[in-house]
């Protein structure tokens, strides 16, 4: 092949991403199709369709698995790499064209590189697409970490609208932590389903529904990877392959709304417990999640490091960008929720408003759960004999009592 009928057929960067679009299509619409199978497996569990609408619906996923299998199998730019290489080996070196040739060579190769990439990835680059505004749906959910165990989660069946903030509770056992697990996809429900903005959550396509999900856990120093702040935000970034030249300016937008922007170059050590539970949500708001999960994040801070990630989650709150689901023993954060669900012996048995739960007292206390605070310090003063209008805020209460 000559180098002017080469340039005239070669491959450019607009086909590498025309490539990666269709077979972002085609992981979409499989991933799709997954998700009303897995929907059809529980129908037919349920005898709510029958086996022979399942066995087509079947037949259609296999047909549509066959066609984005094919698709994994293009041969174009390895074609291209060969035609390539055929050009520069027929061109005499002290030709003026070899060096161009050898460009389009090197360029060839990185094309066929970048391709290999895409297809080790099968697709799942491609942006998951919103459905709806639930940023959760729970129906049905049902686990146990064994056959022969009893059931952990039994019947749980709840929708959390984007945008909210959502506290959970329960005392040890209860099943909240089990949940937090089978949400970011580390357990697998044994019955039910889970849909994120209208994705069906299930094996096939977790990798990509993890796109709307960021987590900080209990303990910081289990989470730090890098030997300084910046290098500890940058590394969830470099995972998602993110441009270089972007990270600086979104490492300094994620410390800066969490007030840590002073320490980038800090290593972790030197850092208290709060300062560290501070970047480590940093490293998950630097990855822009929908949907952030505090598993027990304050649990094991001190009073100051406790108020200074209370004082950031209700900042991402009142922000209303981001769905907040914190799983928390501590009941005076509830105060600061949309709403909180309860959990007991693997139910939920209540999920309302924070002032619905904190004043049905008799409940509470039948779950081995007590009030928040401010909540006790009103009710000793009704005991009192003095009147008050029910409040989350400890300054408002100050001021009702100031005006007695």
């Amino acid at each position: 092949m000559q180098l002017k009928e080469f340039k005239k057929t070669k491959l450019s960067e607009k086909d590498l991403e025309k490539y990666q679009a269709t077979l972002n299509e085609f992981y979409k619409k499989k991933t799709l199709h997954n998700d009303q199978l897995f929907i059809a497996k529980n129908k037919l569990l349920n005898e709510e369709i029958t086996k022979d609408t399942f066995k087509q619906m079947k037949a259609k996923n296999t047909e549509i698995a066959k066609e984005f299998t094919a698709s994994l199998k293009s041969t174009m730019f390895k074609d291209n790499l060969k035609n390539a290489t055929k050009v520069v080996e027929n061109i005499n070196a002290e030709s003026p064209e070899y060096l161009e040739a050898n460009n389009e060579l090197t360029e060839a190769k990185r094309l066929y590189e970048e391709f290999q990439l895409i297809v080790k990835e099968k697709g799942r680059s491609a942006k998951v697409v919103k459905f709806n505004n639930l940023a959760i749906e729970v129906e049905n959910l049902h686990f146990r970490y064994n056959p022969e165990f009893p059931l952990v989660l039994k019947n749980v069946n709840f929708t959390i609208n984007h945008g909210e903030y959502i506290a959970i509770i329960g005392h040890n056992g209860s099943g909240k932590s089990t949940l937090s697990k089978i949400l970011i996809g580390v357990l697998t429900a044994e019955k039910g389903i889970i849909k994120l903005f209208g994705n069906v959550l299930n094996s096939q396509n977790i990798a990509q529904i993890r796109q709307f999900l960021g987590i900080v856990f209990q303990n910081p120093d289990n989470q730090f990877i890098g030997s300084t702040v910046r290098a500890d935000i940058a590394f969830g970034l470099e995972n998602k392959r993110i441009e270089p030249k972007e990270m600086p300016g979104i490492i300094q937008q994620a410390a800066e709304k969490v007030h840590m922007e002073e320490f980038l170059d800090h290593e972790p050590l030197n850092l208290s417990g709060g300062q560290k539970q501070r970047v480590a949500i940093a490293s998950a708001l630097a990855l822009n999640p929908d949907i952030l999960i505090f598993d027990e994040a304050t649990s094991m801070l001190d009073p100051k490091g406790k108020r200074e990630v209370k004082e950031i989650m209700v900042n991402l709150r009142n922000q209303r960008d981001k769905t907040i689901l914190s799983i928390t023993h501590d009941m005076d954060e509830i105060l600061n929720a949309d709403k909180v669900l309860v959990m007991n012996n693997g139910e939920l048995v209540r999920y309302g408003t924070p002032q619905e739960v904190i004043n049905d007292e008799g409940f509470l206390e039948s779950i081995h759960l007590g009030v928040p605070f401010i909540a006790e310090v009103e009710n000793e003063l009704i005991k009192a004999g003095i009147k008050l209008n029910k409040t989350n805020s400890m300054d408002d209460l100050v001021k009702q009592l100031w005006k007695k």
